[in-house]
């Protein structure tokens, strides 16, 4: 286990002063801010709730629900917190602990007997602080998840048959299905379905009443992309089929704003019934190391050190504790962020996808709040995502060279049409649709071009730009096919 240091050795003249700090924000200056931000990041609009303490500094929204609509986004719009879903989950099972109903490090088999990895031992001794901080050795595998009607409970069975990416305990590997194994874990022990637990010991005590497991049928924001233009456009809501321990809560940020203040001060008389107290903030504590190289360097140049507790991530910024997550689904990206010992909090809802404006922003405040040195957020971080896609072309190219190299000669497309499985991510088929030779994965569908060589690719977001690698037995029969990009696993032929 690694112990995150608070370190007060980045540059000093760029370390703020909290004595400085304001005792609330200008709203002239907040709205210009924001509204620069939405400008460079081409983000429709944006709600945004900043907390000190009992007191609400601002909470409010920017823009509209839908691009080329007038219906403004207001501190009551509501939003996919997706990932930040959750620290709702981590918080419920404190609750739990506080309760004496469960702990931190019960094996998950005590509650969900079933429960198991691909590598035994790892399984038996995984435990509810494993799930939570992203260290079972499973790797992010978001495509057993993303847009399956399966319920969580089969997702998570299945997971048994995913390969561990790292050895146990080795290493951060962000793995949303685990969480769902952590809901189950708090269904088992608290008698009553994560979604009821969720409202009745969290949101109902804490008055908050625009926050759902699953997505209200008023109210909602329209989430956007960037169509070819570089322009916003709507796209359709992500369809949450069942509640998801992992990703489904909705909210506004009327409602974070309270839910930041619990955070912080989880021990105030006031959350006396919630009977979570110290244990909340055992969740705000490092757990696994979140490595702080290439690009995620760039993304955290004042950071020194990273973590991820429990739900949270910790990380040090400008010689202060920051604690902090971020959730992105179709359309929409989400940003909380807190600094324990001043009792700041911010939460940022963007009905855009793929940006990068969120984490802009949440700086920007933080260092306008303390009075930290200017530093230009949205060049910085709009510079290295344009040059992570720059190198991201290049090492892809390079990658394709090379596997051409590797596997030469040409092949037959008709030859891979058919039939696949995979033990964890079930029946795969590779079809024709016209003059396409298109890859279907239950709701998930990609076309592929011949690279030659026994080489399928494309160029898609959802897959991440996945290769499938050809193999034949020794009669030159077509006997599976492995996947890179998201979805890294092999299929074999079924037919």
């Amino acid at each position: 286990m690694w112990a995150l240091l608070i370190t007060s050795f980045l540059v000093s003249s760029q370390a703020p002063d909290p004595a400085t700090k304001s005792a609330e924000f200008n709203r002239q200056e907040l709205q210009k801010i924001v509204e620069q931000a939405m400008s460079f990041w081409r983000v429709p609009g944006v709600a945004i709730a900043i907390v000190k303490g009992d007191k609400t500094l601002f909470e409010g929204g920017f823009g509209v629900v839908k691009v080329g609509e007038k219906d403004p986004v207001t501190a009551q719009t509501i939003f996919p917190l997706a990932s930040c879903s959750k620290n709702f989950t981590s918080a419920l099972a404190a609750s739990l602990v506080g309760k004496g109903k469960l702990g931190w490090d019960d094996p998950v088999q005590k509650h969900l007997p079933w429960f198991a990895l691909s590598d035994d031992l790892a399984g038996r001794d995984c435990r509810l602080r494993d799930l939570f901080s992203h260290r079972t050795g499973v790797g992010p595998n978001d495509l057993l998840w993303y847009r399956s009607s399966d319920p969580v409970e089969d997702l998570v069975k299945r997971a048994k048959y995913l390969s561990l990416a790292k050895p146990f305990r080795g290493a951060f590997q962000y793995q949303s299905t685990m969480y769902g194994a952590g809901g189950l874990v708090c269904e088992a022990a608290g008698k009553e379905s994560w979604q009821d637990a969720v409202k009745k010991q969290l949101c109902d005590p804490l008055e908050m009443k625009n926050t759902f497991a699953m997505p209200p049928r008023e109210g909602l924001a329209t989430g956007h992309g960037i169509n070819s233009l570089g322009l916003p456009r709507p796209v359709d809501s992500y369809a949450f089929v069942n509640p998801d321990p992992a990703g489904s809560i909705h909210s506004c940020v009327a409602d974070l704003a309270k839910w930041l203040k619990f955070q912080m001060d989880p021990s105030n008389k006031k959350y006396a019934n919630l009977s979570v107290g110290e244990e909340l903030l055992e969740t705000q504590k490092p757990v696994v190391v979140n490595l702080l190289d290439g690009q995620n360097q760039k993304l955290h140049p004042f950071t020194v050190q990273m973590t991820y507790g429990m739900g949270w991530v910790i990380q040090d910024y400008r010689g202060m504790k920051l604690v902090s997550h971020g959730g992105a689904i179709d359309g929409f990206r989400i940003h909380l962020a807190m600094v324990p010992q001043e009792k700041l909090g911010i939460a940022i809802l963007a009905n855009l996808e793929q940006t990068r404006m969120n984490l802009a922003l949440s700086n920007i405040l933080i260092d306008e709040y303390f009075g930290g040195t200017k530093f230009d957020w949205n060049q910085h971080l709009g510079k290295v995502m344009s040059e992570a896609g720059i190198e991201g072309k290049v090492s892809w190219d390079k990658k394709m060279v090379d596997l051409l190299k590797k596997n030469p000669g040409s092949l037959n497309l008709d030859s891979v049409l058919g039939n696949y499985h995979h033990p964890a991510y079930g029946k795969a088929t590779i079809s024709r649709e016209g003059k396409k030779v298109r890859f279907t994965l239950g709701a998930l569908k990609v076309d592929l071009d011949s690279l030659g060589g026994g080489i399928l690719f494309a160029n898609d977001f959802v897959f991440d730009n996945p290769v499938f690698l050809v193999e034949k037995d020794d009669k030159g029969a077509v006997k599976a096919i492995q996947c890179t990009g998201r979805l890294e696993a092999r299929f074999e032929r079924k037919d």
